[in-house]
């Protein structure tokens, strides 16, 4: 927090736009490891994430990563147990942070490359856990990985987009629901 604060400036759009109560699964494109921590503190309540199952290799790592809230999820294949889990902290009434790119994304198949890969699941979630899903935009989390940035006071950006919720229609289709996560995702990359 204090890195975010302090050596970088960072520009947080749509903070009012988050709602404060209420199961909420935050969606948000991915430029590196500072993601997590900066939308931590960019967002106004407790953010729990699904996180790779790398970090919960390493035991001193892993005891660290789960005292924040954060749960495993393994990107090589359809995580059921890592759906569950999240579907069961919405109903919970908690936010969840989520990567629906599978991981950190820089090219134009990315959000803010305008062509986004959008892994399946994400909408099942929300659904399933009735909750609301908030677009995220992460502009600049990369500059912390070079040292004279660091005596610049670069400007990292969080653009939290609005919220909206799926509807079961007849006819919908699983691809359908995803284009509606790519589509809110890509309007908000516009509001900042």
């Amino acid at each position: 927090a204090v890195i975010f604060r302090l050596i970088f400036r960072t520009r947080i759009t749509g903070r009012e736009r988050v709602p404060r109560a209420g199961p909420l699964l935050l969606v948000s494109n991915h430029l590196s490891f500072a993601d997590p921590p900066l939308l931590g503190v960019a967002t106004p309540r407790p953010v729990d994430f699904m996180a790779m199952v790398e970090l919960f290799r390493h035991p001193v790592l892993a005891k660290l990563v789960r005292a924040v809230g954060t749960f495993p999820v393994d990107r090589s294949r359809v995580d059921h147990t890592a759906a569950r889990e999240a579907i069961r902290r919405l109903r919970a009434g908690r936010c969840i942070a989520i990567f629906p790119e599978g991981g950190i994304r820089l090219t134009e198949r990315s959000v803010l490359g305008g062509d986004p890969d959008i892994r399946p699941g994400v909408e099942t979630i929300a659904l399933l856990g009735g909750a609301a899903i908030l677009p995220v935009i992460i502009r600049g989390s990369r500059k912390p990985y070079v040292g004279r940035n660091w005596f610049k006071r670069e400007t990292i950006g969080v653009t939290f987009g609005y919220p909206f919720c799926l509807w079961k229609p007849a006819h919908a289709t699983k691809h359908a629901y995803l284009l509606i996560v790519r589509e809110q995702l890509l309007k908000t990359v516009e509001l900042g």
